[in-house]
């Protein structure tokens, strides 16, 4: 997929592309705003996509044009929303920032009944955020700042009984499934004390769901316990930041890449 902000007549459309050929296959607008975030369903041809319009919309691959489903962002939220489906495909989650950085919305839906509205709908303020950095260490003016970092990632473990979020401030955190409470924080590299980052953290979980798996801007990779926070190993060989890091589903594989691309075994 490739999302474009202007194609010919088309806007913020999203376009289906060929890897044999790099033909368009499809194309899919209807987005009035910069689309920002694509998640694929792990089980059919449907995907989601978030935009600056304040819209999540749900696709069938087969069926160019139209959406299939909107979902639009609860009211007093800033930001663009993003969207990401479970290991099942049957539920998504939707997260949106609260005004004034006091948090985020999390609701989940049903991706067979999601024309009802969300079946849950969490709050993770950012008191909570703040409490679980201090706790596992930061200094509370770090904590503070961090606690305000925006969201730009959402992963569900296996079970569906955790959530991951990478921010733009060098921190990811982990939050309970079910009743949306701040559970773990897991910082960059370089730090507790570090309140900011010029890059966005990139994270994911290991599909046994036991750690969590993050980029430094050193070029290490750090895999901490999910559940204590530990820090059980890192790995090292890459020459700059890690822009990228994902699991492989059926294998006990991971991928990371920088400038360069490279695959570690665990």
């Amino acid at each position: 997929f490739s999302a474009g902000s202007q194609r010919g007549s088309k806007t913020n459309a999203v376009y289906y592309l060929s890897a044999h050929d790099n033909k368009i296959l499809r194309e899919f607008s209807g987005h009035t705003g910069v689309v920002t975030g694509i998640s694929m369903s792990p089980v059919d041809d449907t995907f989601l996509t978030s935009s600056a319009d304040g819209t999540v919309r749900l696709w069938d691959i087969g069926k160019s044009g139209n959406n299939i489903g909107q979902m639009t962002s609860p009211q007093n939220v800033e930001g663009s929303p993003f969207a990401a489906f479970d290991s099942t495909g049957l539920v998504f989650g939707i997260s949106a920032a609260m005004n004034g950085g006091e948090g985020n919305h999390v609701h989940l839906y049903d991706a067979r009944n999601f024309s009802v509205g969300p079946f849950s709908e969490m709050k993770v303020t950012r008191q909570d955020i703040e409490a679980i950095l201090r706790r596992d260490g930061c200094t509370p003016e770090s904590a503070y700042s961090l606690s305000r970092s925006e969201w730009i990632s959402m992963e569900f473990n296996k079970s569906g009984k955790q959530i991951l979020i990478g921010t733009k401030s060098g921190v990811a955190m982990t939050i309970d499934g079910y009743d949306g409470g701040a559970l773990r924080s897991f910082m960059l590299d370089s730090g507790h004390d570090r309140a900011s980052s010029s890059q966005p953290m990139a994270t994911c979980f290991t599909p046994d769901e036991r750690s969590v798996i993050c980029g430094n801007e050193n070029g290490t990779i750090s895999c901490f316990d999910a559940n204590s926070g530990i820090l059980n190993r890192k790995l090292k060989g890459h020459v700059d930041r890690i822009g990228c890091v994902a699991a492989n589903p059926k294998y006990a594989q991971i991928a990371t890449s920088c400038t360069n691309t490279a695959l570690w075994v665990w």
